[in-house]
C-alpha cells in the first residue's frame, strides 16, 4: 500500500554527502584540461588533481560509517551522472551560435574532450574507488575499526595510483602533450595525491567520527558482497 505520509530518512547526513561527492566529480572533469605548474616538484598537473583526490576522503568516511553497500551505489550513480553531464556539455557546446558571438572555440577547446575524459574516469574511476573502498571496509574487521587515519591512507595511495595510470594515460596521451610529458604529469599528480592523503586525514578522521555519533551507526561489512556489480 503507497503510503500518503512522507517518509522519514534513516541518516541526517547522507544526502549532503552524496551531493557533495557528486560536486567533486563534476567540478574536477570541468577542470580536467587545465594544467598546472607549481613547481618542479609539481611540474605538470591536471586541474582535477585538486578537487578530485577529496572523493577518496569522502568516500573512505562514507564506507568507514555507512558500510560497502552505501558507498558502492553512491559511486555507480555518480559515474552515470557524470556521463549525463559530459553528454549534455558536449551536445550543447556544439549548437550553433550567433555570427557576433567569438567564444564557439574556446568552449570547444575546453570542453570538446569532455567525453573522453569522463569515458576515461569512468574505468580509472571504477577501479580506484573500489578499491579504495574495499579496503577501507575490509581492514576496519581485522583492525577491530582503529586506525582509521591509517587505512585511509594506505587505501588512497593505492587507489590514487590505479586513478593516475589509466586516466593520464588514456585520457591525456595525445591530447597536446608528448610521452614524456605525460609522465612528468602521472608523477607530478601521483605525489600530489600523496600529499591530499596526508592532509586530508585528520579532518576526514573527526568527521567520520562525528557521524557515527550523530547518526549512531558504524558499519561492519561481516557478511558483504564486494562484488562492485551486485547492487542489491
Amino acid at each position: 500500500m503507497i503510503s500518503k505520509l512522507p517518509k522519514i530518512i534513516p541518516y541526517k547526513y547522507i544526502i549532503f554527502l552524496s551531493m557533495l561527492f557528486v560536486t567533486l566529480d563534476l567540478s574536477s572533469a570541468s577542470v580536467a584540461y587545465k594544467l598546472v605548474s607549481l613547481n618542479s616538484l609539481f611540474q605538470i598537473n591536471s586541474g582535477a588533481t585538486f578537487i578530485f583526490p577529496l572523493t577518496y576522503g569522502l568516500g573512505d568516511i562514507i564506507t568507514e560509517v555507512y558500510g560497502y553497500n552505501m558507498a558502492r551505489r553512491l559511486i555507480w550513480m555518480s559515474l552515470f551522472l557524470q556521463f549525463i553531464f559530459a553528454l549534455l556539455v558536449t551536445l550543447d557546446i556544439y549548437l550553433p551560435n550567433p555570427p557576433f558571438w567569438e567564444g564557439e572555440k574556446a568552449y570547444i577547446f575546453v570542453f570538446g574532450s569532455m567525453l573522453r575524459f569522463i569515458s576515461a574516469g569512468t574505468l580509472g574511476n571504477l577501479v580506484s574507488n573500489f578499491a579504495n573502498i574495499y579496503l577501507i571496509s575490509k581492514l576496519k574487521i581485522p583492525m577491530e575499526g582503529k586506525l582509521f587515519w591509517l587505512r585511509s591512507i594506505f587505501s588512497t595511495m593505492t587507489s590514487g595510483f590505479l586513478l593516475v595510470a589509466i586516466v593520464i594515460f588514456v585520457g591525456f596521451s595525445g591530447h597536446g602533450i608528448n610521452l614524456r610529458e605525460t609522465w612528468v604529469m602521472f608523477r607530478s599528480t601521483y605525489l600530489l595525491e600523496v600529499l591530499y592523503a596526508f592532509i586530508c586525514v585528520i579532518p576526514a578522521a573527526f568527521m567520520a567520527k562525528f557521524l557515527k555519533r550523530h547518526e549512531n551507526v558504524d558499519v561492519y561489512d561481516y557478511d558483504t558482497n564486494f562484488n562492485p556489480f551486485c547492487l542489491k
